[in-house]
């Protein structure tokens, strides 16, 4: 077997920690010697965004069970960059695009995956657990509000972090994450690892107590160590991209290391490779030392792939912060991109579900809590995806290793492969790009320049939505109703009439959250609604519910997603303010308990009279037979005791 192919084999890793498995236990456990205090402020910051974004929502161990509690997230992500602000700090966001169009992290993917579904199941059974788990709008709804604040942003074709390490080193200034990887980059000017980073005493301090990393450092106390030996550790170690098992050796790490050291392998690692004067050197000896000689060959190509890895030069995103340009430099793969799209795809305007798609026509599904004896709440949203998959890839060939598993595959056409659950397993399954009759001579090339009522059209049709909104209605809220109007159709099983009320609540209430203060009653309906968001409810979700709104996001996040690509053919209510997953799933309770959805709305004429338009301008959209199901499945009210 050729040594290319061995390597991709075996290029990957088995956990879902991110970056150098280990290491920030490491550093952790040895800070005073590897980790300096400091005190940051009046300074550029580079900002890891995904690791920000999760981070900043689990930290404060916001609502995963009920779908997520995205108000509760916008003002904690409003914070946050306040606290910076107080200190004269400027940051800059950099985010993950596309997937590496090279597969060489395929299988890692594949395994966080499936580690995710059994995540979520233990959640939806009441199980404490949230790590690697969080809400499927939750990125987006980041991007959306780091927009409103103005926050510089960018998103990466693929990958961001050596994006993200090459830019600190451009510009001088350090970088803010949590992942392990930026202790391997040779960054000048350090790395804050997020565990450290106490933000929330800025605004008092105007300075952020953080702890500081830099490599420099770290080399002189592993007896003046080069730098260019750290990415080697990485390789031994196992990092996103190589297993351990790849590098057995004939002797243990531990031997070299300190006695009672926290991750006594690592330091050992470390104290061997600082007796070598250059990476080759250390490969020599590393090569020397396999426990299996025939292995050598993938072993070398792993330690230069992975040595390449870490090399810094200029960053490609300079210009997008300075200059408000798209990167001009793509890979050779990702040239089929438009030209049109290159931009908001940069700015987050776009979700990068569409490089996946189009490069690699291949897609992953986030896993949400839900009833997983059912099949995935994303199987509603499937033809909203198909629709979405023909205007990406109008024109385009089938690639010849991504071949459809599937009988009687036409030619022209063209398939994406989605990676989904099916029960506790993640499989793959064959999605056929199928465009309405609406869309057929739209190609994505001038797709920006398409008439609007052609692009609405398109929209409507793909939700099947055949009436108009009435125009009580306001604009803001036509997606968020068509949306509605779909998964009441077809929702499997039929969502019940408390359910569609419950929503409507949190419609009104993300309406309320921060305006109209001071109108009669407003302040009182915000207050109760507030209330139900913040009730305990101990134990896992209602299972009914948390299906059907899970079903309800999978709609909503799929039409968002062809909106942007039909270039904003309906104009897009904020996600921060649409779905409050705590208080939904408490008024579908109270709601079934007996409680009438106007009583809690009814100190409040503008609130109530909201709720009333919402709800009459979904009922009247609806087909008959659709509206006549919905009115019919009801339940016997049930008290808290009843509830199990």
């Amino acid at each position: 077997m050729p040594i290319c192919e061995r390597f991709s084999q075996h290029c990957y890793r088995k956990t879902d920690i991110m970056g150098v498995q280990g290491l920030m236990s490491y550093i952790g456990g040895n800070d005073q010697a590897l980790l300096k205090d400091c005190n940051f402020k009046g300074s550029k910051l580079i900002i890891d965004g995904d690791n920000l974004c999760y981070s900043l929502y689990r930290g404060q161990d916001f609502d995963i069970k009920h779908g997520g509690d995205y108000y509760a997230f916008e003002i904690q992500i409003e914070k946050f960059f306040q606290a910076l602000r107080s200190c004269n700090i400027e940051p800059y966001v950099v985010l993950d695009g596309g997937s590496d169009h090279t597969d060489k992290k395929l299988e890692t993917l594949k395994q966080r995956g499936e580690a995710r579904i059994k995540i979520g199941r233990d959640i939806s059974l009441g199980h404490k657990q949230s790590g690697g788990f969080h809400p499927i709008l939750l990125r987006s709804v980041f991007f959306e509000i780091l927009s409103r604040l103005q926050v510089p942003l960018v998103q990466c074709m693929e990958e961001a972090d050596w994006e993200t390490a090459a830019l600190a080193n451009e510009w001088n200034c350090p970088v803010l994450s949590g992942d392990s990887d930026f202790f391997i980059f040779p960054l000048t000017a350090g790395f804050l690892p997020f565990s450290h980073f106490q933000w929330q005493k800025g605004a008092r301090q105007k300075s952020i107590p953080a702890k500081k990393f830099l490599i420099s450092n770290f080399c002189k106390h592993f007896n003046n160590m080069k730098v260019e030996l750290v990415p080697v550790l990485a390789a031994i170690a196992g990092n996103d991209y190589i297993k351990p098992e790849m590098m057995r050796v004939s002797f243990k790490w531990e031997a070299f290391s300190r006695p009672n050291v926290v991750r006594a392998h690592l330091d050992g690692i470390l104290r061997w490779l600082s007796r070598f004067q250059s990476p080759q050197d250390a490969t020599k000896a590393l090569l020397k030392s396999l426990q299996d000689q025939e292995a050598t060959g993938t072993v070398e190509a792993a330690l230069d792939q992975c040595l390449r890895e870490y090399q810094l030069s200029k960053s490609n995103i300079s210009q997008f912060f300075q200059s408000g340009l798209a990167p001009s430099k793509l890979p050779q793969e990702l040239e089929i991109l438009p030209t049109w799209m290159r931009m908001p795809l940069s700015d987050g305007r776009m979700n990068a579900t569409f490089i996946d798609a189009l490069i690699l026509q291949r897609v992953r599904l986030g896993p949400q809590i839900e009833n997983f004896d059912l099949p995935s709440s994303h199987e509603i949203s499937k033809p909203i995806r198909e629709v979405m998959y023909s205007l990406l890839l109008a024109g385009q060939k089938q690639r010849a290793d991504r071949r459809p598993s599937v009988p009687h595959v036409t030619p022209g056409e063209c398939y994406v492969e989605e990676y989904d659950r099916e029960g506790l397993t993640l499989t793959s399954v064959w999605v056929k790009a199928a465009c309405p009759v609406s869309g057929k001579n739209l190609h994505l090339e001038t797709l920006n320049r398409a008439l609007k009522e052609t692009r609405l059209q398109v929209l409507r049709d793909a939700l099947g939505m055949t009436k108009p909104i009435p125009n009580s209605i306001g604009g803001k809220f036509h997606l968020a109703v068509y949306v509605t109007c779909y998964w009441l159709s077809r929702a499997d099983p039929q969502p019940r009439m408390e359910h569609l009320w419950a929503l409507l609540l949190g419609f009104v209430f993300g309406e309320l959250s921060g305006r109209d203060k001071g109108k009669e009653g407003v302040d009182l309906v915000w207050t109760q609604l507030n209330t139900l968001r913040t009730s305990c409810m101990a134990g896992g979700p209602d299972l009914e519910a948390a299906h059907a709104y899970s079903q309800w996001q999978s709609c909503l996040y799929a039409t968002y997603k062809l909106n942007r690509l039909l270039c904003l053919a309906l104009p897009e209510p904020e996600k921060a303010r649409l779905y409050c997953g705590p208080l939904v799933h408490q008024a579908a309770l109270k709601l079934r308990w007996g409680m009438n959805p106007e009583s809690l709305l009814s100190a409040g004429p503008v609130p109530l009279q909201l709720f009333r338009d919402l709800q009459d301008g979904v009922l009247d959209c609806l087909e008959p037979d659709v509206r006549d199901r919905l009115q019919k499945v009801t339940k016997e009210p049930e008290g808290p005791e009843d509830k199990v």
